[in-house]
């Protein structure tokens, strides 16, 4: 297995990811927040890269939120926006959720031309290594990043899935997130001083960064396929 890692959205290419198992990566928070809407009982997440396409496409569908946020902060009109402790089961339950994010959607649309595309989070490292190791295929993990640049959060947690990977070759920046997930110290620890997580913690946002960082917290894997993010199915 080679695992290679991309660290923005806007580096995510048709060639990096063509033909290869992908995992897309945006801690804080999109995927974060899809894993825990679907936990919750969402029937699907259509993401969307623009607000105006979102808004266009569910003009007039029922049973449907709109979701999602641009610079941390929830799109006006919008149902919900950034925070997985948004998506309660009595909100979410048995509802498509459209979304747009500033980072995670751009990454997942970019990807689209992988072979599986995964979402990943700190929520199921342990569920969906496993499933990669038993695919066992070439891997690149997306990390969402932030405007376009390298963000720590996402690719300490794509070191964290390297750690867990068997038969692996990896590039260098798959070496170098491997490197860094491996140093001692807390999830807090390690993100404490870096941009978006002080970013977050300015927007009051304490209480997400605490419950993103909660480690193998959901026995969920999630696959977008066909524009649609659903329960991996075999």
């Amino acid at each position: 297995m080679n695992i290679d890692v991309i660290f923005s959205a806007n580096e995510v290419t048709k060639d990096r990811v063509e033909g290869k198992i992908v995992v897309v990566i945006d801690v804080l928070r999109a995927t974060s927040v899809m894993l825990t809407a679907m936990n919750n009982g969402a029937v699907e997440i259509r993401p969307f890269k623009e607000i105006n396409k979102l808004i266009s496409y569910t003009k007039d569908l029922k049973g449907i939120l709109r979701c999602g946020e641009r610079n941390g902060t929830k799109i006006v009109g919008f149902d919900l926006g950034n925070s997985p402790l948004e998506y309660k089961s009595e909100i979410v339950h048995g509802k498509i959720i459209c979304m747009t994010t500033s980072n995670g959607t751009n990454a997942l649309v970019n990807s689209s031309y992988g072979k599986k595309i995964f979402i990943g989070s700190f929520f199921n490292l342990d569920l969906l290594c496993k499933k990669i190791n038993e695919i066992g295929e070439d891997l690149v993990i997306v990390c969402a990043g932030t405007n376009g640049e390298f963000s720590l959060d996402d690719s300490l947690c794509a070191g964290e899935i390297v750690k867990r990977l068997e038969y692996r070759t990896l590039s260098d920046s798959a070496r170098a997130m491997y490197m860094i997930a491996s140093i001692p110290g807390t999830l807090k620890d390690k993100l404490k001083e870096t941009k978006h997580y002080n970013f977050l913690k300015e927007l009051g946002e304490v209480k997400d960064l605490e419950n993103c960082f909660s480690v193998d917290s959901q026995n969920i894997i999630l696959e977008y396929r066909d524009g649609i993010i659903k329960k991996y199915e075999e």
